[in-house]
């Protein structure tokens, strides 16, 4: 089958269905991402136009859990940029929590698990996992479903090690997981005690007294609006001095943000929540 194209006036009767029928507000994601993400799933559902997308989008509530699954942003890989979890691993976690009693660090869209498990095989390895509360949320339940199996694409597997490698120098991260005949599989007990949650997609049921946010490489899908907001949400979520990383290319940088944020790793994106 071609691509299909979609046009404004499409792309705003699909918004707005959503909305509608959902109450799932996609007008503030960039319009490129967006439009892109539905026509491709337009395409591998073997739809004819978006007068079909759309009968079937209202009628179908399984439909429209798997067109959330496909428009979330999936992490690529495992440690992702190792630079940063390797500084996460040597200073950042264990000076924070050690001390720190009921250490919270959520991931507001969890998206295919690839930097939850991440995390908890970096506190297990580091012996704080049990002394953390974890709380990951998504959109889709159909994400936070796989995750729970541990569910993840052995096509990343090359990629996945090699990352690991990178950070670890003592074992292997096949240690973590099991390849069988139907796929590959995390070992779900590191995420035993990890709290997932369906979340709303403008997040405006966020958790509080949280002390690290990671929310990477998802912001550059969003337009000024929505950047704004999930950041203030962000900052209301933190406690002082909580840290929030957000991806390499994107940044904090809104109307009077240098009272909310102080940037403490230009490298690596990390930011503070200022106590005052």
């Amino acid at each position: 089958m071609s691509r299909y194209e979609l046009g404004i006036v499409d792309i705003r009767s699909i918004i707005k269905l959503l909305d509608d029928v959902y109450n799932y507000d996609f007008k503030n994601h960039a319009l490129t991402f967006f439009k892109r993400r539905v026509e491709n799933f337009i395409k591998t559902q073997n739809l004819k136009d978006t007068e079909g997308f759309i009968q079937k989008i209202e009628k179908d509530r399984s439909f429209f859990e798997v067109f959330l699954k496909d428009i979330c942003v999936e992490t690529t890989e495992m440690f992702r940029d190792p630079s940063l979890w390797r500084l996460l691993k040597e200073d950042i976690l264990p000076k924070n929590i050690v001390n720190n009693p009921n250490y919270k660090i959520w991931i507001p869209e969890v998206s295919s698990g690839e930097e939850l498990f991440s995390l908890v095989i970096v506190l297990k390895k580091l012996r704080l996992l049990d002394k953390v509360q974890i709380i990951a949320s998504s959109i889709s339940d159909i994400n936070l479903e796989r995750i729970k199996a541990g569910i993840f694409d052995p096509k990343k597997i090359e990629v996945n090690d090699a990352n690991f490698s990178r950070v670890f120098t003592d074992n292997s991260l096949s240690d973590y997981y099991t390849l069988k005949e139907d796929g590959a599989y995390w070992d779900i007990s590191l995420i035993e005690n990890v709290k997932l949650i369906k979340q709303n997609i403008i997040f405006d049921d966020y958790p509080k007294g949280i002390k690290m946010i990671i929310f990477r490489n998802q912001m550059i899908y969003c337009n000024q609006i929505l950047q704004e907001r999930y950041l203030k949400i962000m900052h209301y979520s933190l406690v002082p001095s909580g840290h929030l990383l957000i991806g390499n290319n994107e940044k904090i940088d809104y109307w009077n943000s240098d009272k909310d944020f102080v940037l403490i790793s230009d490298t690596e994106s990390i930011y503070k929540k200022k106590l005052s």
